[in-house]
C-alpha cells in the first residue's frame, strides 16, 4: 500500500476542511432530522467526526458530546473551531472508534452518529457490533453512508483500483437495501430512511433493540 487512511486524511485535512458542503440542502435536512432525536440530557458521541463541523452544531442540544478521529490534522482544525466557538460541552479526542472505551454497563451513549464513514471501514459489520454495545438500550444510531455499490458512474470501476494500489484509501461498495439489513442484523430497528435524489447516500436513524 502507498498510503496509510490516516497518512491520506491528515495531507487532506486543511483542504477539506476549505471545501464547501457538496449538497447543502440535504445536509440541512440531515441535521434537522437528527435534531429530533436529540434531547438536552443527552450523552452522544460521533466517530469519524471529521473537522467537527456537525458535532459543533449538534452540542448546543445535547448534554455532552464526545466527536473522534483517527486522523490528527482533522482533529486539530476541529479543537480550532472549538477555540472561536464556545462549545464547553464538546471534546475533540483523537482515536478510532474501534479503539474507543465501549461504555461501562449503564452508562452508554443515548445517541452514536456515523456520518460518511461505513463506506470507508472494511469491517462495517463490527462496527454496527460496537454502536450497539455502546449504546443505551433504546439508544439511536444516526448514519450517513455513500453506497457506490448502487451506483453507476464510472468510480464503481476505478475507485476499487486505486485503492487496491493505495493511492486513495478502500471504499467498500455498499448497496443501500443490503446496509439496512446490515444495520437490522446487528441489533437494530430503522425508523427513517432517505436517500437525496440523484444520490448513492442512505441517511438513517436506527434505534437499539434488544
Amino acid at each position: 500500500m502507498l498510503l496509510s487512511p490516516t497518512f491520506f486524511w491528515n495531507k487532506m485535512a486543511r483542504g477539506y476542511a476549505k471545501s464547501p458542503v457538496g449538497n447543502p440542502a440535504a445536509y440541512q435536512v440531515k441535521l434537522d432530522k437528527t435534531a429530533e432525536y436529540l434531547r438536552p440530557t443527552d450523552h452522544v458521541l460521533e466517530f469519524g467526526c471529521g473537522t467537527g463541523t456537525t458535532a459543533l452544531i449538534h452540542a448546543p442540544r445535547v448534554a455532552k458530546m464526545d466527536a473522534i478521529d483517527f486522523s490528527k490534522e482533522m482533529i486539530a482544525i476541529a479543537r480550532e473551531k472549538l477555540w472561536d466557538q464556545s462549545a464547553p460541552n464538546v471534546s475533540f479526542e483523537v482515536s478510532s472508534f474501534e479503539d474507543w472505551p465501549v461504555p461501562v454497563e449503564g452508562q452508554g451513549y443515548d445517541a452514536i452518529l456515523g456520518m460518511s464513514i461505513l463506506h470507508l471501514i472494511k469491517d462495517a459489520e463490527s462496527t454496527l457490533d460496537k454502536v450497539h454495545k455502546s449504546l443505551k438500550p433504546g439508544g439511536v444510531f444516526v448514519s450517513s453512508t455513500v453506497c457506490l455499490g448502487d451506483g453507476k458512474g464510472l468510480g464503481r470501476y476505478f475507485l476499487p483500483v486505486l485503492g487496491a494500489i493505495g493511492v486513495l484509501p478502500r471504499i467498500r461498495f455498499l448497496k443501500a437495501t443490503a446496509l439496512q439489513k446490515m444495520i437490522k442484523d446487528h441489533g437494530f430497528e430503522i425508523e427513517h430512511h432517505w436517500q437525496p435524489d440523484g444520490t448513492p447516500t442512505l441517511f438513517a436513524i436506527a434505534r437499539r433493540v434488544d
